[in-house]
């Protein structure tokens, strides 16, 4: 009986899969690139409005490519105006990620890439439609230090592209960001195998402990 307890108690310790990390910033809109006519985006994303960006991501995981300093990959969240915009990044330590692609530990940096950043997102109010990046530049975040780190307190960021089709040129905003501390991280969950062979466990010492009550019964 003693060593059925001893597997139940093994296997009820929660075995999980790699669960992303999250950080959280959050700012506000503190200006506009310019365009040489037409209408802007401060119309309806005025100097003020907050913005917030949420990166899941696994800060401990083996590279991906140690040979170009490719760290992960990265999900990359833009929320603004009660809008969110969820796309794929590439998250890159000591390297010139959003150049050629290769290391440069002179940089003593990380950079999350999100070349479609806001691609497929809703569209911001007076229809202005998430264009992404439009080729000349692309979109993501940066700041100095390591992964190894942790959350940086405050981050740079390049935003995606908005545009009035046919309206107006594509333009973006810029934001002061800075690190929510408050994120409640994933919780552990078991595996359902692991649930499983606990409900095993657990069904054989009932069982074992069934046997024993009815042996001592017939010796009475």
């Amino acid at each position: 009986m003693r060593h059925i307890l001893l597997l139940v108690v093994v296997l009820a310790v929660p075995h999980t899969a790699m669960a992303g990390t999250i950080w959280h910033w959050t700012g506000f809109v503190t200006g506009h690139t310019s365009v040489p006519a037409g209408l802007t985006l401060d119309s309806v994303v005025p100097i003020g409005t907050p913005v917030d960006v949420i990166v899941s991501l696994a800060p401990d995981a083996p590279a991906l490519n140690p040979a170009i300093c490719l760290q992960g990959m990265a999900s990359a969240t833009m929320r603004v105006l009660g809008r969110s915009y969820t796309n794929t990044g590439y998250v890159w330590e000591d390297a010139m990620g959003f150049g050629p692609g290769t290391c440069a530990p002179s940089l003593d940096n990380v950079e999350i890439v999100v070349p479609s950043w806001g691609s497929g997102g809703p569209a911001l109010p007076d229809g202005w439609i998430p264009l992404g990046s439009d080729g000349s530049y692309l979109p993501g975040m940066w700041w100095g230090g390591d992964l190894a780190d942790g959350q940086p307190a405050f981050i740079s960021a390049q935003f995606p592209l908005f545009h009035r089709p046919g309206e107006s040129w594509p333009q973006r905003f810029r934001a002061n960001l800075q690190a929510v501390s408050d994120v409640e991280q994933p919780t552990p969950v078991p595996e359902p195998a692991t649930m499983t062979m606990v409900g095993v466990g657990l069904a054989l010492a009932a069982r074992t402990r069934l046997r024993r009550h009815r042996n001592a019964g017939a010796q009475r």
